[in-house]
């Protein structure tokens, strides 16, 4: 639903509660809770309940808060719990062993996040618990009553004893100039601008100026400040003794309410929202909205009697914190009802718009109704219908044909009266009359059992379309005529049909199991290829080529109810859980992708967006509708559902967020930041991430890769947790890829690290490597040494065979070489005893002829002496001839 302004919502969303609480418990069963307008088009709200049985640890909410991340924070007896919208995350002292005690009773909120308190313990809170703090030395035998941030990066609190303490860099200490002169309790703090913070106390409201460090009382010390709030435009005080105050310039006190005002108002539970206007929840039942000094109880009939403990309001969005009921969203419905009595939860057919521009209605008993005007009108048996069941409805030159298992009613659009009826006695195969549909001719075709298949042309005359024997028993179920102007009609179990002019052409059978040939509808799309609806998911069909989109491709359901066109960006298809928007864009993806690992983006609206019921309607005719307006309308078991075409009406800018979560190994968590790193020898991770959203969250579509040289993106159905295993060593990048309504809206990436250990890094690899090369070197050399010694050994042996002979000889030559060497030593005997006498006369005789000039008694002449030298060299070459002739002889031998 598109509101105009909050504050029309919010009247609208008040208005009907309002009328509930003001009728008592028969009002409640008689009046509901729709307020139509002119047009009967409720604007409605919904209503979501959070509690034990689908995320809460308990149904006993303490505190109810907002982080600045945008997580919503709920305190239970059993834990907290962090909100996004669509899943709960639940803080316990066995997930988060930090947290000093498991039950925390208020929140206080800060830029730096919410304090939670307990009885022994403060907690910082934002995405997760970001600190803990043991205050048990200021906290035995009283109890944490405020909580503010002291300008100083530590904090002020203040307790049930009325003592405030400054907690800095670890240390608590008394806030020195807070001396109050009486005893008082610490009842509440209110943070202003300029470093100026109000505190209120059981003995009056003091205001604190933390940069002159000052506290002074502005009010009656006799004034009892319960609480103290406001939403920066405007300051309010509560006293249960005295009433409620409006704070103006100066403090000055203006009374709101008296104290017999206040008595039902819970002080707990107090704000105030952007229109000035004061919530809280009621000590007996139900709300309290306070608005120009009326005060105006008002309850909601999912709460019953469930007591509001907080209140946050936020935009469109009312969150409720209840003792017993968990947590209660309140938000615009997205999908509007009909507020038409004869309407409310009845099982819904056909619906059809005429050229009048009104709605005509089918009911599975109740008749056939029609919205003219904002005015409802009923046609039954008793005003000349053939039956209370209408199936199908169809409409031609100023006339209303509804057909039913009966036959077909005709009713005249002026008069609104049954004028005429087709049966079998006018020429119809069979009364069960499935579709009654228009062509651009003028015809009016009719489709029933048993091959039943007939038009009415211009001049109202009733044709049995021929067709092959083969399908006279077929039912034929859905009809559409196409831009080539051929007409298809859908049968059960025999497939698909074409005629042209009247005339049968073909007839193609699906690629489907017995049991889900049935083409509930037909769509052709801009390139005129036809998606059918069947009873096995939707199957396409171009250029002669089938393809089947099924739930594991992303539908919700394998039946396909109806496919209607918003005119613009994408489709609408009813099933058995709700209705879903496709863009044309993905359509188009999927007739381009192979349908192995295809998974097709889209938005679900279901009951938790305002659907009567999600359960469609099919085996009708037509089964949904697209008005003159643009909205498409859904026949449900229980009522219609009206949603806008475009689903981009409802999206508020910057109203989701997509937050990185925890990193988990093992049993240990840690807070993701820009980046993750994997520690070295981890096999398995998970990566958990949030998407904060409290309007729509089957809004988005979701799709991740880790491996960016793929083009394929697995999609992130439920789970908001990524497990990653067996990833090698290395830099990563995990992208997310966030679908709204079927268009892109944000990729978000994470750079992840696996960091590898000593056997996975690259120089243990070279190691490795090269231990196994100098490995191979020795194995090859030890190889070819062994080779080398047996040859070696072969070489060896044949070498000592030769030894061996040649050792034989060999001592033959020596007793030759001994024999030989006798006579040579003969020899050299003669030469050392016969050569030397002559050689040393002749040397002497030399030496004598050289110096002669010195020696005067040498006794013979110079000449003699020369004769006599000669002579002795001839001595001696006889000798040497003999020693020769000696030596060759020696030879011969």
């Amino acid at each position: 639903m598109s509101t105009k302004s909050p504050v029309i919502f919010f009247l609208a969303m008040l208005l009907p509660a309002l009328l509930l609480f003001s009728t008592g418990q028969e009002g409640l069963a008689q009046s509901g809770v729709f307020v139509p307008d002119s047009s009967g088009m409720v604007k409605d709200y919904v209503l979501e309940i959070w509690d034990n049985s689908n995320g809460l640890p308990q149904n006993a909410v303490f505190a109810l808060e907002k982080d600045n991340l945008g997580y919503l924070w709920i305190a239970t007896e059993e834990g907290l719990v962090r909100f996004d919208g669509g899943s709960t995350k639940i803080f316990d002292q066995d997930a988060y062993p930090e947290m000093l005690e498991v039950t925390y009773y208020t929140f206080f909120k800060t830029e730096g996040g919410i304090w939670a308190t307990g009885d022994r313990s403060i907690a910082l809170l934002e995405k997760n618990i970001k600190k803990v703090i043991d205050c048990s030395e200021i906290a035995k035998n009283t109890w944490i009553r405020a909580i503010a941030e002291n300008g100083n990066g530590g904090l002020l609190i203040g307790n049930q004893r009325g003592e405030i303490f400054s907690w800095d860099n670890g240390t608590f200490r008394p806030l020195e100039f807070w001396k109050p002169q009486q005893r008082l309790e610490i009842l509440g703090f209110l943070p202003l601008e300029n470093s100026k913070l109000l505190v209120g106390t059981s003995r009056g409201l003091y205001e604190f100026d933390l940069k002159s460090r000052e506290a002074v009382l502005v009010s009656p010390d006799d004034l009892w400040v319960q609480k103290v709030f406001g939403n920066g435009k405007s300051l309010y005080v509560f006293s249960p003794e005295q009433g409620m105050f409006r704070l103006g310039p100066d403090y000055k006190m203006e009374r709101m309410l008296k104290a017999e005002e206040c008595k039902d108002i819970n002080p707990s539970s107090l704000i105030v929202d952007s229109e000035d206007r004061i919530l809280a929840g009621s000590l007996e039942k139900g709300l309290i909205l306070i608005e120009d000094g009326k005060v105006h109880g008002f309850s909601y009939p999912e709460l019953k009697n469930y007591t509001v403990r907080k209140i946050i309001k936020e935009d469109d969005n009312l969150y409720l914190g209840t003792l017993g009921r968990g947590l209660a969203l309140v938000k615009p419905a997205k999908v509007h009802q009909l507020n038409y009595r004869d309407l409310r939860q009845k099982n819904i057919k056909a619906v059809f718009q005429s050229s009048d521009s009104s709605i005509w209605i089918g009911t599975k008993s109740e008749g056939l109704h029609r919205i003219e005007g904002g005015q409802l009108s009923t046609l039954t048996t008793a005003d000349g219908l053939l039956q209370n069941a209408v199936n199908t409805i169809g409409a031609s030159e100023g006339l209303i044909y509804a057909g039913s298992t009966s036959g077909i009613s005709v009713i005249d659009m002026d008069s609104g009266k049954v004028v005429d009826k087709i049966t079998q006695d006018e020429g119809l195969t069979s009364n069960y009359v499935y579709a009654v549909y228009r062509d651009s001719k003028g015809w009016l075709w009719v489709l029933t059992r048993y091959g039943g298949i007939h038009y009415f042309d211009q001049d109202g005359v009733l044709h049995k379309v021929p067709i092959p024997e083969a399908y006279s028993g077929t039912s034929f179920v859905s009809i559409l005529e196409l831009k080539n102007g051929q007409v298809v009609i859908g049968s059960m179990n025999q497939g698909l049909f074409r005629f042209e002019n009247g005339r049968f052409v073909q007839n193609q059978i699906l690629p489907l199991t017995p049991g889900e040939d049935v083409i509930y509808c037909i769509y052709e799309d801009k390139d005129e290829a036809l998606w059918l609806g069947t009873h096995g998911g939707i199957v396409v069909l171009e250029d002669g080529e089938f393809q089947v989109l099924r739930k594991r491709h992303g539908l919700k359901s394998r039946s396909v109810y109806s496919i209607i066109s918003d005119g613009r960006d994408g489709v609408w298809i009813s099933n058995n859980f709700g209705i879903q928007y496709f863009a044309n864009s993905e359509l188009d993806r999927f007739k381009n992708h192979p349908e192995g690992d295809f998974f097709i983006a889209n938005t679900l609206y279901n009951e938790s967006q305002g659907m009567p019921n999600s359960e469609a309607n099919g085996l009708i005719f037509p089964s949904a509708l697209r008005d003159f307006s643009g909205k498409i309308w859904i026949p449900t078991v229980e009522g219609i559902g009206i949603v806008e075409a475009d689903p981009s009406v409802d999206v508020k800018p910057n109203n989701s967020h997509f937050i990185w979560d925890e990193l988990q190994v093992a049993d240990r968590k840690t807070a993701i930041g820009d980046a993750v790193e994997i520690p070295q020898g981890i096999g398995t991770f998970q990566i958990s991430f949030s998407l904060v959203d409290f309007d729509n969250q089957a809004q988005y579509s979701l799709f991740y890769r880790i491996d960016p040289k793929t083009e394929l993106w697995h999609p992130i159905k439920e789970q908001r947790q990524l497990t990653f295993s067996g990833l090698k060593p290395g830099c990563y990048d995990l992208e997310v890829k966030i679908l709204r309504h079927g268009k892109l809206e944000e990729t978000r990436t994470l750079p992840i690290v696996v960091s590898a250990s000593l056997v996975e890094t690259t120089g243990f690899k070279v190691f490795v490597a090269a231990a196994l090369f100098l490995l191979a070197i020795f194995m090859v050399k030890y190889y070819f040494n062994i080779k080398l010694k047996r040859k070696l050994e072969r070489m060896v042996s044949l070498r000592t065979s030769e030894l061996s002979q040649a050792n034989g000889q060999l001592k033959d030559a020596l007793s030759e070489i001994e024999s030989k060497n006798s006579i040579l030593m003969d020899i050299t005997w003669s030469q050392s005893h016969l050569v030397r006498a002559p050689l040393t006369k002749a040397m002497g005789i030399n030496q004598l002829l050289i110096k002669y000039p010195r020696y005067t008694d040498v006794g013979k002449s110079k000449e003699q002496l020369e004769i006599e030298l000669l002579e002795t060299l001839k001595q001696l070459d006889r000798i040497v001839k003999e020693t020769h002739s000696k030596s060759e002889n020696l030879k011969k031998q």
